[in-house]
């Protein structure tokens, strides 16, 4: 099984460089945050998308194939379904309390054209239903991430960290134990 890695791995002060997946499309773009965090810059309801910077195109069936490069775009938002970064800081928000006694678990979720498995921390019992809705952010993180097209299962993406769009999870399932 052959895999890709992110080809978007350096940041800058203020840019967070990260894989950006649709149903059909990965953009590798920067996204200007200023002080933020990613996490916290797509919780931001003044906006329904996200200013993207030096942006490179590819199918998600094809990913080594860049099919367009551009310096500025815009994402909506609610079309993203999930984000690799090159770190789990991005992923953890400044605005609100973060314990580091979360417990890791093996998490498995599907998307519209993606597989994901990784770690998922919670702390607390595991009550899915509680995963889903207890978090007030849109993205949850998972950690560890290994993200594949079920369609074309020698495509896959990894990555530290990804953020896994909450409104566009077809199915959740952890385990008890390690």
């Amino acid at each position: 099984m052959s895999s890709v890695r992110s080809i978007s791995q350096g940041t800058s002060p203020g840019r967070v460089t990260a894989d950006f997946f649709t149903d059909s499309h990965r953009f590798s773009a920067s996204v200007v945050v200023y002080k933020r965090r990613l996490i916290d810059v797509l919780a931001d309801r003044m906006t329904n998308y996200l200013d993207l910077v030096d942006i490179y195109v590819s199918r998600n069936n094809n990913p080594g194939e860049i099919v367009a490069t551009y310096h500025r775009g815009a994402l909506v938002k609610q079309e993203i379904n999930l984000i690799v970064l090159p770190s789990e800081t991005q992923a953890i928000s400044k605005e609100r309390f973060y314990s580091p006694t979360r417990t890791p678990r093996p998490i498995f979720i599907t998307l519209p054209f993606f597989e994901i498995r990784g770690l998922f921390q919670w702390m607390g019992d595991f009550d899915v239903k509680k995963i889903l809705t207890a978090e007030t952010q849109k993205f949850l993180p998972i950690l560890e991430v290994n993200a594949a097209n079920p369609f074309f299962p020698e495509v896959s993406f990894q990555g530290p960290t990804a953020l896994v769009n909450k409104s566009k999870i077809q199915t959740l399932c952890i385990n008890d134990s390690k």
